[in-house]
Protein backbone atom coordinates (compact mmCIF):
# COMPACT_ATOMS: atom_id res chain seq x y z
CA UNK A 1 0.00 0.00 0.00
CA UNK A 2 1.60 3.56 0.08
CA UNK A 3 2.04 3.69 3.92
CA UNK A 4 5.67 5.04 2.84
CA UNK A 5 4.41 7.80 1.00
CA UNK A 6 1.81 8.93 3.45
CA UNK A 7 4.32 8.65 6.82
CA UNK A 8 6.95 10.66 4.47
CA UNK A 9 4.40 13.48 3.66
CA UNK A 10 4.47 14.29 7.30
CA UNK A 11 7.57 17.15 7.74
CA UNK A 12 7.78 16.54 11.50
CA UNK A 13 11.06 15.05 12.83
CA UNK A 14 9.36 12.85 15.89
CA UNK A 15 8.28 10.57 12.82
CA UNK A 16 10.37 7.40 12.45
CA UNK A 17 9.16 5.26 9.61
CA UNK A 18 11.14 1.83 9.69
CA UNK A 19 10.44 -0.74 6.73
CA UNK A 20 11.38 -4.19 7.31
CA UNK A 21 12.98 -5.77 4.37
CA UNK A 22 10.58 -8.49 3.99
CA UNK A 23 6.73 -9.01 6.23
CA UNK A 24 6.96 -10.39 9.75
CA UNK A 25 3.48 -10.34 10.02
CA UNK A 26 1.24 -7.61 12.53
CA UNK A 27 2.23 -9.32 16.16
CA UNK A 28 5.73 -9.54 15.01
CA UNK A 29 5.98 -6.03 13.91
CA UNK A 30 4.19 -4.67 16.84
CA UNK A 31 6.93 -6.32 18.71
CA UNK A 32 9.76 -4.82 16.84
CA UNK A 33 8.40 -1.24 17.26
CA UNK A 34 7.95 -1.69 21.22
CA UNK A 35 11.70 -3.14 20.96
CA UNK A 36 12.45 0.16 19.16
CA UNK A 37 10.69 2.88 21.71
CA UNK A 38 12.17 4.92 23.49
CA UNK A 39 9.83 6.80 25.16
CA UNK A 40 8.41 6.02 28.85
CA UNK A 41 4.78 4.87 27.32
CA UNK A 42 3.84 3.37 24.32
CA UNK A 43 -0.04 3.14 22.38
CA UNK A 44 -0.27 0.92 19.64
CA UNK A 45 -3.13 2.72 17.84
CA UNK A 46 -4.98 1.32 14.63
CA UNK A 47 -5.48 3.57 11.70
CA UNK A 48 -9.31 2.88 12.00
CA UNK A 49 -9.96 4.01 15.07
CA UNK A 50 -10.60 7.35 16.69
CA UNK A 51 -8.90 8.90 19.72
CA UNK A 52 -11.19 11.21 21.13
CA UNK A 53 -9.56 14.61 22.76
CA UNK A 54 -7.73 14.39 25.88
CA UNK A 55 -6.65 10.17 25.50
CA UNK A 56 -3.21 10.53 25.52
CA UNK A 57 -2.91 12.87 28.21
CA UNK A 58 -5.35 11.75 30.74
CA UNK A 59 -3.91 8.25 30.33
CA UNK A 60 0.31 9.61 30.69
CA UNK A 61 -1.47 11.51 33.74
CA UNK A 62 -2.67 8.74 35.25
CA UNK A 63 0.53 6.60 34.49
CA UNK A 64 2.50 8.97 35.79
CA UNK A 65 0.80 9.73 39.08
CA UNK A 66 -0.01 5.79 39.88
CA UNK A 67 3.80 3.97 39.28
CA UNK A 68 2.32 0.89 40.62
CA UNK A 69 0.41 0.69 37.25
CA UNK A 70 2.41 -1.02 34.56
CA UNK A 71 -0.86 0.20 32.15
CA UNK A 72 -4.08 1.74 31.69
CA UNK A 73 -6.79 1.86 29.25
CA UNK A 74 -10.08 3.62 29.14
CA UNK A 75 -13.65 3.03 28.14
CA UNK A 76 -14.57 3.15 24.52
CA UNK A 77 -17.57 3.47 22.29
CA UNK A 78 -17.69 1.37 18.81
CA UNK A 79 -19.18 3.97 15.89
CA UNK A 80 -20.65 1.45 12.72
CA UNK A 81 -20.84 2.24 8.91
CA UNK A 82 -24.41 3.73 9.60
CA UNK A 83 -22.69 6.59 11.41
CA UNK A 84 -24.39 5.50 15.11
CA UNK A 85 -22.39 5.32 18.07
CA UNK A 86 -22.61 2.50 20.79
CA UNK A 87 -22.71 3.41 24.49
CA UNK A 88 -20.08 2.43 26.87
CA UNK A 89 -20.12 1.95 30.55
CA UNK A 90 -17.57 1.57 33.30
CA UNK A 91 -17.49 -2.01 35.05
CA UNK A 92 -16.70 -0.23 38.48
CA UNK A 93 -17.57 2.16 40.74
CA UNK A 94 -15.40 5.58 40.72
CA UNK A 95 -13.02 7.42 38.83
CA UNK A 96 -10.72 4.40 37.58
CA UNK A 97 -9.47 0.75 39.02
CA UNK A 98 -5.97 -0.60 39.06
CA UNK A 99 -6.62 -4.61 39.02
CA UNK A 100 -3.78 -7.00 40.50
CA UNK A 101 -3.31 -10.37 41.27
CA UNK A 102 -5.37 -12.71 38.98
CA UNK A 103 -8.54 -9.30 39.53
CA UNK A 104 -8.21 -8.68 36.07
CA UNK A 105 -8.15 -12.82 34.77
CA UNK A 106 -11.19 -12.86 37.51
CA UNK A 107 -13.36 -9.97 35.79
CA UNK A 108 -11.87 -10.73 32.18
CA UNK A 109 -13.28 -14.54 32.18
CA UNK A 110 -16.57 -13.46 34.61
CA UNK A 111 -17.33 -11.21 31.77
CA UNK A 112 -17.23 -7.80 33.96
CA UNK A 113 -14.09 -6.08 32.03
CA UNK A 114 -13.11 -5.95 28.18
CA UNK A 115 -10.52 -3.86 26.91
CA UNK A 116 -9.29 -2.75 22.98
CA UNK A 117 -5.61 -2.77 22.77
CA UNK A 118 -5.83 0.72 20.91
CA UNK A 119 -7.43 1.91 24.32
CA UNK A 120 -4.13 0.70 26.44
CA UNK A 121 -0.91 3.02 27.45
CA UNK A 122 1.78 0.70 28.39
CA UNK A 123 4.75 1.33 30.61
CA UNK A 124 7.79 0.64 28.40
CA UNK A 125 9.80 -0.16 31.86
CA UNK A 126 7.48 -2.68 33.16
CA UNK A 127 7.29 -4.55 29.19
CA UNK A 128 11.33 -4.81 28.97
CA UNK A 129 11.62 -5.39 32.72
CA UNK A 130 9.75 -9.09 32.27
CA UNK A 131 10.48 -9.32 28.41
CA UNK A 132 6.58 -8.98 27.75
CA UNK A 133 5.55 -8.88 24.28
CA UNK A 134 2.91 -9.51 22.38
CA UNK A 135 3.38 -13.42 21.87
CA UNK A 136 2.29 -14.84 18.60
CA UNK A 137 1.92 -18.54 19.63
CA UNK A 138 -1.13 -16.86 21.86
CA UNK A 139 -2.81 -15.40 17.99
CA UNK A 140 -4.69 -12.39 17.62
CA UNK A 141 -5.79 -12.56 21.15
CA UNK A 142 -2.06 -11.46 21.99
CA UNK A 143 -2.61 -8.54 23.50
CA UNK A 144 -5.16 -9.99 26.51
CA UNK A 145 -2.43 -12.20 27.41
CA UNK A 146 -0.08 -9.87 27.70
CA UNK A 147 -2.55 -7.41 30.17
CA UNK A 148 -2.72 -10.85 32.08
CA UNK A 149 1.26 -10.55 32.00
CA UNK A 150 1.38 -7.40 33.42
CA UNK A 151 -0.47 -8.40 36.21
CA UNK A 152 1.01 -11.61 36.88
CA UNK A 153 4.22 -10.34 37.27
CA UNK A 154 2.92 -7.64 39.87
CA UNK A 155 2.25 -4.45 38.20
CA UNK A 156 -1.52 -3.16 38.30
CA UNK A 157 -3.99 -2.80 35.22
CA UNK A 158 -5.61 0.23 35.14
CA UNK A 159 -8.62 1.95 33.49
CA UNK A 160 -10.05 4.49 33.47
CA UNK A 161 -13.83 5.10 33.74
CA UNK A 162 -14.18 7.83 31.12
CA UNK A 163 -14.79 7.31 27.22
CA UNK A 164 -11.89 8.57 25.58
CA UNK A 165 -11.59 6.66 22.45
CA UNK A 166 -14.11 4.74 19.35
CA UNK A 167 -13.64 1.79 17.86
CA UNK A 168 -14.91 1.45 14.04
CA UNK A 169 -17.03 -1.93 13.71
CA UNK A 170 -17.48 -3.36 9.90
CA UNK A 171 -18.09 -6.83 8.47
CA UNK A 172 -14.81 -7.23 7.07
CA UNK A 173 -12.32 -6.22 9.93
CA UNK A 174 -10.63 -9.15 11.06
CA UNK A 175 -11.66 -9.40 14.71
CA UNK A 176 -15.61 -9.50 13.10
CA UNK A 177 -14.42 -12.60 10.55
CA UNK A 178 -12.17 -15.12 13.09
CA UNK A 179 -14.21 -14.02 16.72
CA UNK A 180 -14.60 -17.26 17.66
CA UNK A 181 -11.68 -18.86 16.49
CA UNK A 182 -9.37 -16.13 17.70
CA UNK A 183 -10.76 -16.47 21.27
CA UNK A 184 -10.38 -20.20 21.43
CA UNK A 185 -6.64 -20.04 20.37
CA UNK A 186 -6.49 -17.46 23.08
CA UNK A 187 -8.28 -20.53 25.43
CA UNK A 188 -6.07 -23.12 23.91
CA UNK A 189 -3.40 -21.32 24.80
CA UNK A 190 -3.85 -20.66 28.75
CA UNK A 191 -5.38 -24.16 29.35
CA UNK A 192 -1.54 -25.23 27.99
CA UNK A 193 0.14 -22.63 30.20
CA UNK A 194 1.61 -24.34 33.33
CA UNK A 195 0.38 -20.97 35.27
CA UNK A 196 -2.57 -19.96 33.34
CA UNK A 197 -3.92 -23.64 33.37
CA UNK A 198 -5.22 -24.10 36.36
CA UNK A 199 -6.48 -20.94 36.88
CA UNK A 200 -8.66 -21.48 33.71
CA UNK A 201 -9.38 -25.17 35.03
CA UNK A 202 -10.88 -22.75 37.79
CA UNK A 203 -13.60 -20.76 35.46
CA UNK A 204 -15.68 -24.00 35.31
CA UNK A 205 -19.08 -22.68 34.90
CA UNK A 206 -17.72 -19.78 32.61
CA UNK A 207 -15.72 -22.64 30.59
CA UNK A 208 -19.40 -24.90 30.19
CA UNK A 209 -21.51 -21.82 28.85
CA UNK A 210 -18.81 -20.83 26.51
CA UNK A 211 -18.57 -23.71 25.18
CA UNK A 212 -22.45 -23.84 24.39
CA UNK A 213 -22.48 -20.82 22.89
CA UNK A 214 -19.20 -21.14 20.89
CA UNK A 215 -20.01 -24.60 19.63
CA UNK A 216 -23.05 -23.43 18.01
CA UNK A 217 -21.61 -20.75 16.55
CA UNK A 218 -19.28 -23.02 15.19
CA UNK A 219 -22.19 -25.28 14.22
CA UNK A 220 -24.31 -22.65 12.62
CA UNK A 221 -20.41 -21.60 10.52
CA UNK A 222 -20.96 -24.72 9.22
CA UNK A 223 -24.58 -24.81 8.30
CA UNK A 224 -24.20 -21.44 5.97
CA UNK A 225 -21.31 -23.13 4.62
CA UNK A 226 -19.21 -19.90 6.10
CA UNK A 227 -15.04 -21.03 5.69
CA UNK A 228 -13.88 -24.49 5.92
CA UNK A 229 -15.94 -27.11 7.45
CA UNK A 230 -12.72 -29.20 8.33
CA UNK A 231 -11.35 -25.77 10.52
CA UNK A 232 -14.70 -25.28 12.36
CA UNK A 233 -14.59 -29.13 13.74
CA UNK A 234 -11.22 -28.94 14.63
CA UNK A 235 -11.98 -25.73 16.37
CA UNK A 236 -14.55 -27.40 18.20
CA UNK A 237 -12.33 -29.94 19.38
CA UNK A 238 -9.85 -27.24 20.53
CA UNK A 239 -12.55 -25.56 22.56
CA UNK A 240 -14.03 -29.19 24.07
CA UNK A 241 -10.56 -29.76 25.22
CA UNK A 242 -9.81 -26.18 26.55
CA UNK A 243 -12.52 -25.76 28.31
CA UNK A 244 -14.89 -28.62 28.80
CA UNK A 245 -18.25 -29.26 28.16
CA UNK A 246 -21.74 -30.51 28.73
CA UNK A 247 -23.25 -33.65 27.49
CA UNK A 248 -26.24 -31.90 26.29
CA UNK A 249 -24.22 -29.39 24.02
CA UNK A 250 -22.10 -31.96 22.63
CA UNK A 251 -24.77 -33.46 21.25
CA UNK A 252 -26.58 -30.54 19.97
CA UNK A 253 -23.48 -29.77 18.19
CA UNK A 254 -23.44 -33.11 16.71
CA UNK A 255 -26.63 -33.63 15.46
CA UNK A 256 -26.27 -30.03 13.79
CA UNK A 257 -23.19 -30.76 12.35
CA UNK A 258 -23.93 -34.55 11.11
CA UNK A 259 -27.46 -33.05 9.87
CA UNK A 260 -25.80 -30.31 7.75
CA UNK A 261 -23.52 -33.00 6.20
CA UNK A 262 -26.50 -35.06 5.58
CA UNK A 263 -28.98 -32.37 3.97
CA UNK A 264 -26.88 -28.99 3.82
CA UNK A 265 -29.66 -27.20 2.11
CA UNK A 266 -32.72 -28.43 4.48
CA UNK A 267 -30.24 -27.12 7.51
CA UNK A 268 -29.69 -23.84 5.96
CA UNK A 269 -33.15 -23.35 5.08
CA UNK A 270 -34.15 -24.25 8.71
CA UNK A 271 -31.49 -22.06 9.94
CA UNK A 272 -32.34 -19.01 7.79
CA UNK A 273 -36.23 -19.49 8.92
CA UNK A 274 -35.29 -19.14 12.75
CA UNK A 275 -32.68 -17.04 12.44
Amino acid sequence: DNTENVVRSFDDPRLRYVKHEKNIGGINNINSAIKMATADYIVLFHDDDKMCPGMLGEEYRFLDSHPEAGCVSCLTSSFFEDGHVGDSKPSFEGEYKIYTGTQLFDAYFEGTHNTVCPSIMYRKKVLDAHDLIFDPEVGPCCDIKLLFDIERYGDGVGSIGKCLMQTRRHGNQDSTLNYFTMHIELYRYLHNDPYYGPLLSGKKQWGLDKYRDFSRALASLIVREKGSREDHIAYEKILRESVGSRLKDRFIYRVTVFMAGLSPNLMKKIYLKHK
